[in-house]
C-alpha cells in the first residue's frame, strides 16, 4: 500500500462520502457488482489481469470497468444506478496518472441524453468541490465537438484520407499508414495537434468519429459520446448508450477480430449483457470517471502517487 500521509487519507474519505451523498440525494441506487468475472470488457485496447487458482481449475479476470453489470441492473427496471468500483488494467504505466488499480465511479440514468449527462457530471464535480471547500471557476465547463477541434487546430475533417494526409504531411509516424487502424490514425492527430492546445481547465469533448463508437449509439454520422478533460488529463468517458442487441453483437464480433489481429487474447461474446439488451433497457446515458484522477486535479497535485493508495503496487 502506498502510505500517503494521514491528511490525504482523511481527505479521500471525505471525498468519497461527498460523492455518495450526491447520488443518495439524487435518488440513485448504489449497486455492488463482481470484480472477478469470466468475461472482462471487450475493448481491444484494454488488457485485463487474469486470475487463476493454484490448481488451475478456476480462471477469471479482474474487471476493467463495471459497465456490463450496471447495464444489466438497468434491465431489471432500475432508473438510476451507480457504483464506486476497484478496476484493474494491465500495462497502465508511462505517466504520473496511470496505475494498474484505480477507483472508478460509473453511473447511469435513464431518460437523459448526452448533453444532459454533461450537466449531471458538471453538477457532481461542483458539488464535491463545494462540500470539500475546494476552489473551482464559476464559468461553465467548455463544450467542444471533435469536428470543431479538428477544424480549428488541424484544418481537417475526420475521414481516414484526411487523417492520413495530415499524418504524412507532418511525418507523425514511420509506420505504413495502410497498416494502422483508424483509431491509431485519429490519436496521432489528437495527441500531436489537438491535445497540446487544451487549456488547464475542465472541458467536454463530444461527438466522436463513428469508427470509435464503442458502446455508444451513432446519430447523424457521429458517435454520441463525450470525454471530460482537465488540461491534457482525461477524467471521464460517457456514452449515449447503444441499446440494439443486434448492432451490439456485431460490434463485439468486430472487436474480437481486432483483438485477434493485434495478437491479443480473444474473449467470448458477453451473452449475459446481450440478453440484458434483449430484455430491454430504457434510453439512457452512462458515465465513468476516474476518482483518483479527479481528486488529484481538485487538490492541484501532479501525480496519482500523491493521492492514491494503489500507486504502482505492482
Amino acid at each position: 500500500m502506498k502510505l500517503n500521509n494521514l491528511e490525504i487519507l482523511s481527505f479521500r474519505s471525505r471525498f468519497l462520502h461527498a460523492t455518495r451523498t450526491f447520488f443518495y440525494e439524487k435518488g440513485f441506487l448504489e449497486v455492488d457488482t463482481p470484480s472477478l468475472k469470466k468475461i472482462p470488457g471487450m475493448e481491444p485496447y484494454l488488457d485485463p489481469f487474469m486470475v487463476g487458482s493454484p490448481s488451475g481449475a478456476e480462471k477469471g479476470y479482474l474487471i476493467t470497468s463495471p459497465e456490463y453489470s450496471l447495464k444489466q441492473a438497468l434491465s431489471l427496471g432500475a432508473e438510476k444506478v451507480y457504483e464506486i468500483a476497484h478496476t484493474f488494467r494491465s500495462g497502465e504505466k508511462g505517466s504520473s496518472y496511470h496505475t494498474a488499480e484505480f477507483l472508478m465511479l460509473e453511473f447511469y440514468q435513464t431518460g437523459i441524453d448526452l448533453h444532459q449527462a454533461m450537466d449531471l457530471l458538471e453538477e457532481l464535480i461542483r458539488w464535491i468541490s463545494n462540500k470539500l471547500s475546494l476552489p473551482l471557476l464559476e464559468k461553465s465547463f467548455q463544450r467542444k465537438s471533435v469536428k470543431e477541434l479538428l477544424s480549428n487546430w488541424a484544418n481537417i475533417d475526420w475521414d481516414r484520407s484526411s487523417l492520413e494526409q495530415k499524418i504524412a504531411e507532418l511525418s507523425l509516424t514511420n509506420l505504413p499508414l495502410n497498416s494502422m487502424e483508424y483509431e491509431d490514425c485519429f490519436f496521432l492527430i489528437f495527441l500531436n495537434l489537438l491535445e497540446p492546445n487544451f487549456a488547464t481547465e475542465f472541458q467536454f469533448i463530444y461527438d466522436y468519429p463513428p469508427e470509435m463508437a464503442a458502446l455508444s449509439r451513432i446519430e447523424n454520422g457521429a458517435a454520441k459520446r463525450f470525454e471530460l478533460y482537465f488540461g491534457k488529463i482525461e477524467l471521464a468517458n460517457a456514452f449515449y448508450e447503444l441499446l440494439d442487441p443486434i448492432e451490439q453483437r456485431a460490434r463485439f464480433e468486430k472487436e474480437q477480430a481486432l483483438r485477434r489481429k493485434l495478437g491479443k487474447e480473444v474473449f467470448p461474446v458477453h451473452e449475459e449483457f446481450l440478453q440484458a439488451l434483449e430484455r430491454g433497457i430504457p434510453e439512457c446515458s452512462g458515465i465513468s470517471i476516474g476518482l483518483d484522477r479527479l481528486l488529484m486535479v481538485l487538490l492541484g497535485r501532479n501525480s496519482l502517487s500523491e493521492v492514491s493508495p494503489y500507486w504502482r503496487e505492482i
